[in-house]
């Protein structure tokens, strides 16, 4: 964690709310953010991390996304820049928190703190993973964005702790192409599954699926072997059933890599 957050962080949590005292800034007027604009920006930092730690996320990211806007050369501005992606995340406002994540790193290229904006990112993808049979997308995002960040920031404290998680998204995606594959076998379009497990096996082989994919390869394989000439050449695969929901199955991922059996 950047030296500067910390520093921030702890003179916002021990500024006094004398300042404030007497004053109901949560009832009636004209709402936080307007009111906020006759409030110190220390006062006021202070006030969005007291909410934030009492689990009043969208008020807090009312109030630190009205520091950024009222203050924005405060010193307690950096730590609005990134506090607000936090509040939006606890609030479940992924969309917002990912901007606001984003608006971080790319304002603060070379703050300590990025490493930890980009792990939040890769949460805010991972808390948003669905079971390996509906569509894939946040789980392939939340993979991607923690190997960016443990190539970008190998050393990082948060690079070890974007390890199991990377690898759990990775589990994920790799599952999907299982069910997927799973399907196309079970409906004997042995061409289109052993794609799929080959995919499996070439590009997840350390998330433990790696035996149940070659036993389905195999499998399917042989099934396909067994059919006439004539089915065998004519078995194209019909890229809108990669593209199109299958029964049971969301929003399958389209095809990558070859797709010929091995």
């Amino acid at each position: 964690m950047s030296r500067v957050y910390k520093q921030v962080l702890i003179a916002a949590l021990l500024v006094t709310l004398v300042a404030a005292a007497g004053c109901d800034w949560f009832g009636g007027g004209s709402g936080l953010q307007d009111e906020a604009f006759d409030t110190p920006a220390q006062v006021l930092a202070n006030e969005a991390e007291t909410l934030y730690r009492e689990g009043s996320y969208e008020e807090s990211a009312e109030l630190f996304q009205a520091l950024k806007d009222r203050f924005p050369y405060s010193r307690y501005a950096l730590l609005a820049d990134l506090r607000v992606g936090d509040a939006y995340f606890k609030a479940q406002r992924y969309e917002e928190a990912i901007l606001a994540y984003e608006d971080f790193i790319r304002l603060h290229p070379k703050n300590d703190a990025v490493p930890y904006a980009i792990y939040q990112t890769g949460m805010v993808y991972f808390e948003q993973m669905l079971t390996p049979d509906r569509d894939p997308s946040n789980a392939r995002k939340a993979m991607e964005t923690f190997q960016r960040l443990m190539k970008q920031y190998p050393s990082s404290e948060w690079a070890v702790k974007a390890q199991p998680r990377m690898q759990e998204a990775t589990r994920r995606v790799a599952s999907h192409d299982m069910v997927v594959g799973q399907y196309y076998y079970n409906t004997k379009k042995y061409r289109a599954a052993m794609s799929r497990f080959k995919r499996v096996l070439t590009q997840y082989p350390d998330v433990g699926l790696y035996d149940e994919a070659m036993n389905y390869l195999r499998l399917a394989q042989d099934q396909w072997s067994k059919l006439p000439k004539r089915e065998r050449e004519g078995e194209a695969i019909d890229r809108r059933d990669l593209t199109t929901p299958l029964p049971g199955v969301e929003a399958p991922d389209v095809l990558l890599g070859d797709d010929s059996p091995l």
